[in-house]
């Protein structure tokens, strides 16, 4: 095969979600040589792809900060979210307790995606068991070490992230617990509609990142070596699409 088609079959399957024996039967080659193909790819352009430094300077983001950001949470570095891709059950009881996810309820893995406030992608964790918690991805990931005293992250209520932040200055936004009080205040009730409506951004690119169909079924335990790559690379992907925010009122 050369090479423009064997990449074109590493896309086939990432966005089209094609089976191995079924690109075998399309690029008539045998399915041994589609796995290995496809393992090759996968590394190569994890390689090419996640050497690009997608993480941008304090002075960068400011500079970009939609408006609404600059009048209300003016110190918002990057807007995180966790996600889930399903993967088959592991025969092992260890293994099959790790991946399951209580939140989805089937066996998963998760990861975290960060995205600024102008809506590019700029931070991409490792896979992870979907067993792990939103807190414990967000302390394991790397993320709190790129991050500067006086950054704010904003995040959905799941991420109480006060013990894992102690000490390093950087704050975190996240819409206000109703606990004992009964009901929100005026005040509480428009800050969650706000924080909900500036972190759709970062739930439109995990939409994004889900529209290559690989993703639509269990991931397969063979995948295991390969998969935190692929993930990395369909993320990376997304970049070259149109952005998310077409414009900030």
């Amino acid at each position: 095969m050369v090479l423009i088609d064997e990449l074109f079959m590493f896309l086939c399957r990432l966005k089209c979600g094609l089976f191995e024996q079924d690109l075998a039967c399309r690029f008539n080659v045998h399915v041994s040589t589609v796995s290995r193909k496809l393992i090759t790819w996968s590394n190569f352009l994890y390689f090419v792809l996640g050497s690009i430094n997608i993480w941008p300077t304090r002075n960068q983001i400011q500079n970009k900060m939609p408006q609404v950001f600059k009048t209300l949470y003016p110190t918002t570095r990057v807007i995180i979210d966790c996600t889930e891709i399903p993967t088959e059950r592991p025969s092992s009881l260890a293994l099959n307790s790790k991946f399951y996810s209580t939140y989805k309820s089937t066996h998963t893995f998760k990861s975290l995606v960060g995205i600024a406030p102008h809506g590019a992608l700029i931070f991409i964790s490792s896979l992870y068991t979907g067993s792990m918690s939103d807190v414990e991805i967000t302390k394991l990931c790397g993320l709190v070490e790129l991050l500067e005293e006086g950054d704010s992250i904003m995040a959905d209520k799941g991420f109480v992230l006060n013990n894992v932040l102690s000490g390093t200055g950087i704050t975190v936004n996240t819409p206000p617990f109703l606990m004992n009080k009964g009901q929100f205040t005026k005040q509480e009730v428009e800050e969650t509609q706000t924080i909900a409506r500036l972190r759709i951004h970062v739930e439109r690119h995990i939409r994004r990142v889900k529209e290559f169909h690989l993703f639509d079924r269990p991931i397969p335990l063979s995948m295991i070596g390969s998969i935190n790559q692929i993930w990395t690379v369909a993320n990376i992907l997304t970049l070259f699409r149109g952005p998310l925010v077409k414009q900030w009122q």
